[in-house]
């Protein structure tokens, strides 16, 4: 008897500690809205090949971040990117450089064959930050763009944005993130076409 209540006893502790195992949700950035496509410029810039951005390691473990203070950083342990910042980031700038039509192919690849510039970049922030008055979705990136053959830089851009965080959920937080960085990436985009438009050579 005793052997068959304490086999009761174990399998009924390993169902409450099944039970309570807790799964990770998952998010995506939405990044998707607002692309349009241009009409083709009458002399596009040459290939352009994109590196994957950089990324701090705090931000890129998966976890979604937030900012309690100014020097506190932590992370929402159940609540995770379901693609990589860095490749998420990258394809979206990509996707948009290619609806601008502002080079003459775009390659998400840095090893392009071909390429006449390459588009490197960073993600210095992308995190919820609470300054004690009020919730914001922060979200700062840099790019750089250099011409493979000169090795000179002929642009570079800094976009800081920040969205209100309205409905105070991790779902409220990414969608507030969705729109800063959509705004950051759209911006940069607009910084490179109105800029960096130099003169192709044979």
């Amino acid at each position: 008897m005793k052997l068959t209540l304490s086999a009761l006893t174990l399998a009924a502790a390993l169902a409450a500690a099944c039970s309570s195992v807790r799964y990770p949700q998952t998010y995506m950035l939405d990044l998707d809205r607002g692309i349009v496509t241009a009409p083709a410029p009458p002399a596009p810039m040459g290939a352009l090949a994109i590196r994957d951005f950089a990324c701090p390691d705090y931000l890129c473990d998966g976890r979604i971040v937030y900012r309690p203070t100014r020097t506190e950083v932590g992370h929402y342990e159940y609540h995770r990117w379901a693609t990589t910042l860095r490749r998420t980031i990258t394809d979206s700038i990509a996707d948009r450089l290619r609806a601008r039509r502002l080079f003459a192919s775009v390659d998400s690849s840095q090893n392009a064959p071909g390429a006449r510039y390459t588009l490197s970049g960073a993600i210095e922030r992308l995190e919820e930050v609470d300054d004690g008055s009020n919730v914001q979705a922060l979200v700062v990136l840099s790019a750089q763009l250099v011409d493979v053959r000169s090795h000179t830089t002929v642009w570079r851009h800094s976009e800081r944005t920040s969205e209100p965080v309205v409905t105070h959920d991790v779902a409220g937080v990414v969608d507030s993130l969705s729109t800063a960085t959509r705004r950051a990436i759209d911006a940069l985009v607009d910084s490179l076409a109105s800029q960096a438009a130099p003169s192709e050579t044979p």
